[in-house]
Order: structure tokens, then C-alpha cells, then sequence
């Protein structure tokens, strides 16, 4: 039930994205997307066993994963433009979830295994929020 409500949260999210994103700056919705990751990952962490805290974190999926990807898709357009759109949206596709997904996957359970989960959902919120740190002083946005 988890599962679906983050679903159903992030499929709504979708339907408004083009909204927000007229309103904000690609760069913003990404680094307020990665500090509710942030606090996604310390919730899930410090409080696995309250379904209340649960429920927000699922809810926190949508504004966080859904809207991290579609504010990049955005920007990728804005640095990619016309037919190399398509190559843009693979290498962010290679580079973010193919090498970063195996890497993250490789760390965590390793984590997970000699430090335990508490310790690896809260080393994944720092990295949440190293990375909002790092859009916030490193990245800038083309018009697309």
C-alpha cells in the first residue's frame, strides 16, 4: 500500500510539472527535489517502524524522485538542443541511473551489511544534500 501511494503521488505530481515548471527554475525544483530526498532518507532511517512517517516519506518519492527527474529532463534540454536532445537524455540516463544506480546499489548494501540500515539511510541523506549542495553552487540552467 507503501508503494502505491507513491505512486499514485508521483503519478499526480507528473500531471503538474509542466505547471511548475513554468513557475520555478529547473535549478531550484532539483535542489529542493534532493533536500526532500534528504529528509526522505533520514525519515525512512530513523523511523521504519511509524506508518505515518512512512507514508509522508512515500509521499516525499513524488517530490523528490519525481520531480528531480522530470527538472532534469528539463534542463537536458536546455544544454542538448534540437536532434542532440535524444543523446543528452541518454547520457543522463547511462551516467544517473545505469552507473550511479549500480554504484549507489553497490554502496549501500555494503553499508548496509557492516553498519547497518539506520547508518546507510542517513549517509544517503547526506549525499541527498551534498548533491543540492552541489546544483546550488555548481549547476546552471540554459532556457530550453
Amino acid at each position: 500500500m507503501l508503494w502505491g501511494l507513491g505512486v499514485v503521488a508521483e503519478v499526480v505530481l507528473f500531471l503538474f510539472m509542466h505547471r511548475l515548471l513554468r513557475r520555478f527554475h529547473s535549478r531550484a525544483i532539483l535542489m529542493a527535489s534532493l533536500a526532500l530526498a534528504g529528509l526522505r532518507w533520514l525519515l525512512i532511517g530513523w523511523f521504519p517502524d511509524v506508518l505515518p512517517v512512512l507514508a509522508l516519506s512515500q509521499l516525499l518519492h513524488a517530490a523528490s524522485f519525481g520531480s528531480f527527474h522530470a527538472s532534469a529532463i528539463h534542463m537536458i534540454h536546455g544544454y542538448f538542443r534540437g536532434r542532440h536532445q535524444g543523446r543528452g537524455q541518454a547520457l543522463y540516463a547511462s551516467v544517473s541511473f545505469g552507473a550511479g544506480g549500480a554504484v549507489g546499489t553497490f554502496a549501500s548494501g555494503f553499508i548496509w551489511e557492516h553498519r547497518g540500515p539506520t547508518f546507510a539511510y542517513t549517509l544517503a541523506s547526506v549525499v541527498a544534500l551534498l548533491g543540492a549542495l552541489v546544483v546550488w553552487r555548481k549547476v546552471t540552467e540554459r532556457e530550453s
